[in-house]
């Protein structure tokens, strides 16, 4: 038992071992999660300023689009402002026949008449500037957009209106301030075109005299003069005395109410044209290019169509007054103002009739307060001059160069957010795998603090069934010693009876030799002898019933042991420490991860592939488009028209969309690469998984190994240490002092133990002499008594031989094995292979050899002869625990087995060693022989 008691100490330090080294574990994994945290605030970090960066590069590419738009905006209005300079802002320029001059100098000279090369030459000016040459101004008639109730004249001129003119809705009879300035102002250009065609030559400077201007004043001056001759005074145009629809007396006493003095206001009226006189309309609505194309129309007709008598000529060809008025004609009849000190005014006012009056005025003769109102902010509409047609064109073209600085700017802006975007993702897949790591690394934390607490446990239970062990042992040891006590005071009583009994057998004898007593004392001796072995057989069976109980108590003690041994801690604490099944499920998910990340990765591969040759595509169609845009934008700057041909519109609208397919396709190619990394990382991470878990598993089965082969060696039944007490006998006398000595002759201090049997042996046959002595009357009684050790002496001769026979037997195992190799050379041995597994249990104290000392101590015999044969020398104790360094035993003879071989091959055999069935039957027929 205290061997047993060693070894369980023995088992709870590997437990302990076990505990430190799970400790460790734990330790390292709970550091690999503190590293996998801090990874993952790092990354956490990296991905916060990827975020930001993604955010900065969307507000710069953002601010870039805006450039770009700006920069857009600037060049259409640079465009703009060259169309229409180009345009004159949208006011047509009369055009005039080469003799336009010699004509209406023909006109003057001839009394005003319009002959037939005049009329052609008035042809001629109305055909230039867009009219029918059959029907004039007004070849398509007119047109009503209100079923019926109001008509707008269908006009045939070479006018061409703004975006703005055409999208602005005017009342024509009650327009606002700022319309009727832009119609004054248009008028007022057209007829300084038409005096500059003339004062352009000699010539024709004789007949044009300055040119007029507008003001915001004059404009007003010019409203307080129609409502004084026209809208407020009840003239009618058509029927008054005068015979002309102009009311000379009336603006001039208007003017002169006005505050300007004058002695004339020119005035050119024109009707037709503009509105239909029967159907005008109070609210008519119509566009502000409908009222200046129709502005125009009527000064084409006061200029070329003035005849305004019936000569047979339908479209009343010619020059007239209105001519001379436009023209401001010193040597004509409808001059406006020829004095050097005034300067010449004109406004433009439509009447509540419709009709359209050109009225001119001279500030010569007013005063100065009224030459200042009249010239604030008084201007000359004039035609652009080619100097600023030029200029509106080179910053039309830096503005453009501008748009493309901001575009290019802003595919740069967008390349930062795609790669921001790729760096983001990049960090996203770090924060993942981090967070993965981590998670792996906190599971790992919680696997390994169960181990840990179950190394715990283990400790803790083999700690406890330590104390449970001792406290056990101490019990049994004092049940022990008070069942010797017991039975020592049983034999001590049992030999005073003896005493008694032969003291009586003797008194008797003596007392039939003197034959002096009576029958009557004999009788009483002998009932009293009777009494006496009934006294011994009493004592005698409460003696048997004693041993009886020591014998119950030892067999609870063996079974007890027994008990032990298979509840080792490493029995009980195998499976929580060694949880391979798990680590197995381990490795099947990480191999269906590695496959799973596999296939991803080739699905995303494919379709990077596709997209990469989609976007190939994208970029040849894209540089097709940029040709064709290329070569259609250099022919419509031949023709200068290169934001109105429709063809380089097309053309740069096919090359955007086309840059645009390719910048998104570039875009998902870029996040296809962010996931095809991710992918390729997610597959390196599977493989080391699948890697890490693989050795775990390895490692495990290993110590599950080792551990098993030392379950199996603790798992053997051991023999109590303590010496079994001999039974009681009734044979003849030679036989039992033979079996006593025999049985006493034991391995714990042999001739002390021998010594005190032969002692014993001689008591117990002077006692049987003196019982057969009385043969005569009583059936000779032999009884023979065990001796009794101390229980103190007997723990310490216990533990003395308890040392000497395992140190004994584990070189006698040893040896045996090496016997057993040199005996069995070229044969195949499969306990080698049991051999092995016993050296991989090493780092357990005692393990490989425990089995076989077990075994041998079933064997006096074998174990008298190794202890014998090492004595002797003939086996010789290796300096290691290898079977190398066992194999260097002497070669022995297979055919001619020496004592050493048969006692070690008898050895191989008590060790269970798996020998095969012919060399087994072999050894033990040479081992029956030589005993």
């Amino acid at each position: 038992m205290q061997q047993q008691l060693a070894n369980d100490k023995q088992a709870a330090q590997s437990a302990q071992q076990m505990l430190e080294s799970a400790q460790q574990n734990f330790d390292h994994a709970t550091a690999a999660q503190k590293a996998a945290e801090e990874k993952v605030s790092q990354t956490k970090a990296a991905l916060s300023n990827a975020q930001q960066a993604v955010t900065t590069a969307k507000a710069n590419a953002q601010a870039a689009q805006q450039k770009v738009a700006d920069a857009k905006e600037a060049a259409l209005n640079a465009l703009e402002a060259y169309n229409n300079y180009k345009n004159n802002n949208g006011v047509p320029t009369i055009k005039t026949p080469t003799d336009i001059v010699q004509q209406y100098e023909n006109y003057l000279n001839g009394k005003r008449y319009n002959g037939a090369q005049i009329k052609a030459d008035c042809l001629e000016g109305l055909k230039l500037n867009g009219a029918d040459p059959t029907k004039g101004l007004m070849g398509a008639g007119w047109t009503s957009k209100d079923g019926g109730k109001t008509w707008i004249p269908i006009l045939q001129v070479d006018y061409q209106a703004t975006e703005k003119d055409n999208n602005e809705t005017v009342n024509p009879r009650n327009m606002t301030a700022e319309q009727q300035a832009d119609v004054t102002e248009f008028a007022a250009q057209v007829i300084n075109a038409f005096r500059e065609s003339f004062q352009s030559t000699p010539a024709g400077a004789a007949h044009s005299y300055g040119k007029v201007k507008v003001s915001p004043y004059a404009t007003q001056l010019g409203n307080k003069v129609i409502d004084g001759a026209y809208n407020n005074s009840g003239w009618n145009k058509s029927n008054n005395p005068t015979g002309s629809p102009h009311n000379e007396a009336g603006m001039i006493e208007a003017a002169n109410n006005a505050g300007l003095t004058t002695g004339f206001v020119g005035e050119n009226l024109s009707t037709g044209l503009l509105l239909d006189p029967t159907a005008v309309q109070i609210k008519q609505a119509m566009t502000m290019a409908q009222v200046k194309k129709s502005i125009y129309a009527g000064i084409l007709a006061m200029i070329y169509q003035d005849v305004e008598t019936n000569d047979g000529d339908k479209l009343h060809l010619g020059f007239g007054g209105h001519t001379e008025a436009f023209l401001n004609d010193p040597k004509g009849m409808n001059g406006i103002s020829f004095d050097d000190n005034g300067t010449q005014y004109m406004t433009v006012t439509i009447d509540k009739d419709g009709w359209v009056h050109y009225n001119f005025f001279d500030d010569g003769q007013s005063s100065q307060a009224m030459k200042d109102k009249l010239a604030q902010n008084a201007t000359t509409p004039e035609n652009i001059s080619a100097t600023k047609i030029n200029q509106a064109h080179n910053e039309y073209m830096q503005k453009e160069a501008s748009v493309t600085t901001a575009k290019n700017a802003a595919n740069a802006a967008q390349g930062g957010i795609i790669t921001a975007q790729a760096n983001l993702a990049t960090a996203q897949t770090a924060v993942d795998n981090a967070a993965t790591a981590q998670q792996t690394a906190a599971s790992e934390t919680s696997k390994q603090k169960a181990i840990l607490a179950n190394a715990q446990a283990a400790v803790n239970l083999a700690n406890e069934n330590i104390s449970k062990l001792q406290a056990k042992l101490e019990q049994t040891q004092a049940e022990l010693s008070a069942i010797n006590g017991n039975v020592q005071e049983q034999a001590h009583q049992l030999a005073q009876a003896q005493a008694n009994l032969d003291a009586a057998q003797q008194k008797l004898a003596a007392s039939k030799n003197s034959q002096s007593e009576s029958n009557t004392a004999v009788q009483n001796a002998n009932t009293k002898l009777q009494q006496l072995q009934q006294t011994v057989q009493a004592k005698q069976a409460e003696l048997q019933k004693a041993q009886g109980e020591l014998q119950n108590k030892k067999t609870e003690y063996a079974q007890m042991n027994d008990q032990m041994r298979v509840a080792r801690v490493f029995g009980a604490s195998l499976a929580a420490v060694s949880p391979q099944s798990k680590y197995e499920k381990a490795i099947n998910e990480a191999k269906q991860a590695v496959a799973t990340a596999q296939q991803k990765l080739s699905d995303d591969t494919q379709t990077y592939n596709d997209s990469q040759a989609k976007l190939q595509e994208l970029v040849a169609k894209a540089n097709q488009q940029k040709t064709i845009y290329q070569a259609t934008l250099a022919n419509a700057k031949k023709s200068d028209a290169v934001q109105n041909d429709v063809a380089v519109k097309k053309a740069k609208s096919a090359l955007q969309s086309a840059q645009l397919k390719v910048q998104v396709e570039t875009g998902k190619l870029t996040q296809l690469k962010g996931t095809l990394s991710k992918d390729q990382a997610n597959l390196d991470q599977a493989n080391g998984d699948l890697t890490k878990a693989q050795e775990k598993l390895t490692d495990l089965q290993s110590a599950l190994k080792r551990a098993q082969i030392t379950l199996d060696a603790l798992s053997h039944p051991a023999v109590p240490e303590t010496p079994v007490a001999h039974e009681t006998t009734t044979e003849n006398h030679e036989a039992t002092a033979s079996s006593e000595a025999s049985t006493s002759a034991t391995s714990q201090s042999q001739e002390n133990t021998t010594s005190a049997a032969e002692n014993e042996t001689s008591q117990a046959a002077d006692q049987e002499e003196t019982v057969l002595n009385v043969e005569n009357t009583q059936p000779a009684q032999q009884v023979l008594t065990n001796k009794v050790q101390n229980p103190s002496a007997l723990n310490r001769a216990s533990e003395e031989s308890s040392i000497k026979s395992e140190i004994a037997a584990q070189i006698a195992a040893r040896n045996a094995h090496a016997a057993n190799d040199n005996m069995m050379a070229g044969f195949d041995d499969p306990y080698d292979n049991y051999y092995d597994q016993q050296q991989e249990a090493a780092s357990i104290p005692s393990a490989p050899f425990e089995g076989y000392t077990r075994q041998l101590r079933n064997s006096s015999m074998i174990n008298a002869k190794l202890e014998a044969a090492i004595k002797s020398g003939q086996i010789k104790l290796p300096s290691s625990n290898t079977k190398a360094e066992a194999k260097k035993q002497p070669k022995v003879n297979k055919d001619s087995l020496t004592a050493m071989t048969v006692v070690a091959a008898g050895a191989a055999l008590a060790t269970g060693a798996s020998l095969n069935k012919k060399r087994k039957n072999r050894v033990a027929k040479r081992l029956a022989d030589k005993q």
